[in-house]
């Protein structure tokens, strides 16, 4: 198999073992893998219309709007207008949503801190780094790619896996 390829399997296959352990976990919250999803993407970028959302947490458009409304009648989401413009509608986490989701975290980083059992921390953060040019590669928007990208302050154009972590560290 050509290496690209093998590569791809593995990615595929090490997420779908990592989705399915934590979408069992949430769960027993009460939450679908795509619900758990959509929040964190909430977590992480702030209020969002429904397209930026789509976009930023690569979810289907149909996925989506299904699990935004459930997380909206469990009170975990709330729809409103945005503060700079009240025609735009926005939706964001409510206390209650940003509550669940910590516990969630925290209850999951065993999880995550098992995935990379195998991997010693500079391993970690060079898998890190060549993912993320690996995602960058597939992204053709900019303007997307860079928030997407971002997990923390902006690399350096050429920095390798050393500079990846140092700027992912603490």
């Amino acid at each position: 198999m050509p290496l690209p390829s093998y590569l791809s399997y593995l990615m595929y296959q090490t997420e779908q073992h990592r989705r399915a352990m934590a979408a069992d976990h949430v769960a027993r919250h009460g939450l679908s893998f795509p619900k758990w999803v959509a929040m964190l993407s909430l977590a992480r970028f702030g209020e969002c219309s429904m397209t930026r959302l789509a976009k930023l947490s690569a979810a289907d458009r149909t996925t989506l709007t299904r699990s935004i409304d459930g997380l909206i009648r469990d009170g975990l989401v709330e729809r409103g207008g945005a503060p700079n413009d009240r025609r735009k509608v926005v939706v964001r986490l409510t206390p209650t949503g940003a509550a669940l989701l910590q516990t969630i975290r925290d209850e999951l980083a065993p999880l995550h801190q098992e995935a990379c059992s195998e991997l010693s921390a500079d391993e970690q953060s060079a898998l890190a780094f060549y993912l993320k040019k690996m995602l960058g590669g597939l992204i053709p928007e900019p303007d997307w790619k860079d928030e997407i990208l971002s997990f923390g302050p902006p690399l350096p154009s050429g920095a390798g896996p050393a500079a990846f972590a140092v700027a992912t560290s603490g």
